[in-house]
């Protein structure tokens, strides 16, 4: 094995996919996910990504007390997906905020991202001990409703006309799961 043959980092490992920390050569396929509109859009991302911004990002909020972002892997070739993480834990409540983005458009809706979100709860209940993982998400974004629902996300409510999405007002549905919802499921 040479030195450009070096074994991955693998943090939280499954079937197809696996998390692991960002490295800094994730910043330039990140930066340009994230400002290509099929991945922006969803995001509520209205500004663009510079290089410095995404490696700031990735340098200083990737692991801290209230944020834990992993990128998501692809094991046949290593290949990086996007990424997924919690932001604003509370640990008091033991609760976080969830969000995830499939980066290359010939990836999505092929189910790498409901493995990684599972793999991801797994790891926020079994292991961070939280009791809630909840998220937001666009009315409009059919695909994501979709797969939060088969992660086990059960929808909560809706904030009509909450943000200003291309040119017209979107609603945003809050979802969440629980730590118990989550575990039960795992044993039926």
């Amino acid at each position: 094995m040479n030195a450009n043959d070096k074994p991955p980092v693998v943090f939280l490992s499954g079937e197809r996919v696996y998390l692991r920390p960002f490295e800094s050569e994730d910043v330039a396929s990140s930066q340009r996910w994230l400002n290509d509109p099929a991945v922006r859009v969803p995001l509520g991302a209205f500004l663009p990504i510079t290089e410095k911004a995404e490696r700031e990002f990735i340098e200083s909020a990737v692991v801290k007390d209230e944020n834990i972002h992993l990128a998501i892997v692809l094991r046949e070739g290593n290949r990086l997906l996007g990424s997924l993480g919690v932001k604003n834990i509370r640990w008091k409540d033991r609760a976080a905020t969830f969000g995830i983005f499939i980066g290359p458009a010939e990836c999505r809706g092929r189910g790498y991202g409901t493995e990684a979100t599972r793999l991801f709860l797994d790891y926020a209940f079994q292991t961070l001990n939280l009791n809630r993982v909840e998220l937001e998400v666009f009315s409009t974004n059919e695909a994501g409703l979709r797969a939060y629902e088969k992660a086990g996300f059960v929808r909560e409510g809706v904030q009509r006309e909450q943000r200003f999405i291309d040119g017209r007002y979107v609603d945003q549905v809050l979802f969440s799961i629980l730590a118990r919802e989550y575990i039960g499921s795992c044993s039926e």
